[in-house]
């Protein structure tokens, strides 16, 4: 959309022209003379000075429009790879084919032929599913998406402090620029185990925590959704003979009773056994 001011400097040039062209015919009638000719060139160039701009900003709105896309959906296919495997992509590569439909060779790079970059919040660099996360820590659960369609973002996020900067960065200042926020805080949930008396073990993820006789230390960290959780009512956790087992998919807590039955030992918080 031409501003206001073009607007009115088209009208006028038409105006031009037409003048020109009408004192023109006045003076033959033989077609175009040579002056009409040259206005009419005159006018176009002058038409087309107006317009580029416009039109060249036009395909920077839509390149940015497209790039934001592409983002959005390079950020699904993050979080249906944290969700499959419990754990961070390494890179934008991994996730292609069987997350982002975007060959493996161009999805690190924008159409303009820069750099994508992907960074999961610092303090995230060496989370480990089996051990999950403090309550603290789950704000931290977040990735950048980086894209600047006119040059190289080159971006150093090292720590959360360079990480924050990027993620509050106003990009209506730097139009090229295009950044996706991904919060994946509500993916986790919160896992607490704790024990009344001695005996009983038990895995998360793959990694075991046994009492070997003695009473288990209270546990509460935040898992990823889909985690698999096992209880075993011994002392050393045995795979394959736990009494509980179940695949995370809200916040659950257990706790380990030695004076209940065998094989109702472990009953979720609040709840009470026959002992």
């Amino acid at each position: 959309m031409l501003s206001i001011a073009d607007q009115y400097r088209a009208r006028g040039v038409l105006a031009l022209l037409s003048r020109s062209m009408n004192n023109g015919r006045r003076d033959t009638n033989n077609g175009f003379t040579l002056i009409e000719m040259l206005g009419v060139l005159a006018v176009l160039a002058i038409l087309g000075g107006l317009l580029a701009p416009q039109f060249v900003k036009h395909l920077n709105i839509a390149a940015r429009d497209h790039e934001a896309m592409y983002l959005e959906d390079i950020a699904k296919g993050i979080e249906v790879y944290l969700r499959e495997n419990r754990s961070w992509p390494a890179n934008l590569p991994s996730l292609s084919p069987d997350y982002v439909p975007i060959a493996s060779t161009r999805i690190g790079t924008n159409e303009r032929g820069f750099p994508r970059y992907f960074f999961v919040h610092p303090d995230m660099g060496s989370f480990n599913n089996a051990m999950g996360i403090t309550g603290s820590d789950l704000p931290d659960a977040r990735f950048l998406l980086i894209s600047n369609l006119a040059a190289d973002a080159n971006p150093t996020i090292t720590n959360g402090a360079q990480f924050d900067v990027w993620w509050n960065t106003d990009t209506t200042t730097t139009p090229d620029v295009e950044i996706y926020r991904g919060h994946m805080g509500r993916l986790f949930h919160l896992v607490s185990v704790s024990a009344v008396g001695d005996g009983g073990s038990y895995r998360i993820d793959g990694t075991a925590t046994n009492s070997g006789g003695g009473r288990l230390t209270s546990y509460g960290n935040y898992h990823l959704v889909g985690t698999p959780i096992e209880l075993d009512e011994a002392d050393t956790f045995s795979n394959g003979n736990s009494e509980l087992n179940f695949t995370l998919t809200f916040d659950a807590g257990y706790q380990f009773n030695p004076d209940c039955y065998a094989g109702s030992r472990w009953n979720a918080l609040g709840s009470t056994c026959q002992t």
